[in-house]
């Protein structure tokens, strides 16, 4: 506990847990994985408390996809109570998102860190824009059919797994490309945070057990105390925003995911 108190000083108990409440507001209101709050302010952290770059990258990815876990269950089952989960959605999403969510935590680690985190910068910026646009800019007017109905929650899956962001961040804009409703998209992406999460999370506790320069508290490429601090405030936070999320206009929570996507690329692209 010493160490752990000496390791994590008290401005990043303070961090975490106001990121935490963001989390949950992120993840009740919009659908969205706590990760793209969560993987930029960790880097910051780790790197304050002299964690290597290319370890902080990981271990920081690792730690949000925990953190989406825990923050996703509550957010997941106040949509699904409040009847704002597109079943028929998360059934002709759901196994293709898998195997997208696969691939990226197995392609992940070939790539270079900087790599991912500009490819996620790039998608995020594009995405804030057409939600900024609204009805303005659609690709088309339906979901595609056939194979091609695949390719979205693919990428969808693969690009979420590597960057540590959950799935509705990515799933909700580009389901809005196609003329499908916000509300509907919203619901469907807490669940698929869900989704993408849990194994992600698996995979990350279970590598780098031996790796050198980790915090106390790691274990594979989890900070537990972290995951906790981030978690706990998300608990309590996201039903509430859930709730809010059914009452709120559509075209201010269009605005708000816009607002977030923007802000989280720009910072990222800066970084």
């Amino acid at each position: 506990m010493t160490e752990l108190l000496s390791a994590y000083p008290p401005g990043v108990w303070a961090a975490l847990l106001a990121t935490g409440v963001m989390i949950g507001l992120l993840a009740g209101l919009l659908g969205v994985g706590g990760g793209v709050v969560a993987v930029p302010i960790l880097l910051e952290i780790f790197e304050l408390i002299g964690i290597a770059e290319p370890v902080a990258v990981v271990l920081a990815v690792g730690t949000a996809q925990a953190s989406i876990l825990v923050a996703s269950v509550t957010a997941a089952a106040a949509h699904w109570k409040a009847g704002t989960i597109d079943r028929s959605l998360v059934r002709a999403w759901m196994p293709a998102l898998m195997i997208g969510a696969a691939a990226g935590l197995a392609l992940a680690p070939l790539a270079p860190a900087r790599l991912l985190t500009l490819l996620f910068a790039i998608v995020a910026a594009a995405l804030a824009l057409k939600l900024a646009a609204g009805d303005r800019l659609v690709v088309a007017r339906h979901s595609p059919q056939g194979p091609l109905s695949h390719v979205a929650p693919v990428l969808v899956g693969g690009l979420a797994a590597a960057v540590g962001v959950g799935g509705g961040t990515l799933s909700t804009p580009t389901l809005t490309l196609f003329s499908f409703p916000l509300r509907r998209a919203i619901g469907a992406g807490a669940l698929f945070n869900l989704v993408i999460s849990l194994p992600a999370t698996v995979v990350f506790l279970l590598i780098d057990h031996d790796a050198p320069g980790r915090p106390a508290d790691a274990v594979g490429d989890v900070a537990l105390f972290c995951v906790a601090a981030l978690s706990l405030p998300a608990l309590f936070v996201a039903p509430t925003a859930a709730r809010w999320s059914t009452r709120a206009p559509a075209s201010l929570l269009r605005r708000l995911f816009a607002f977030c996507l923007a802000a989280i690329a720009a910072r990222l692209l800066f970084r």
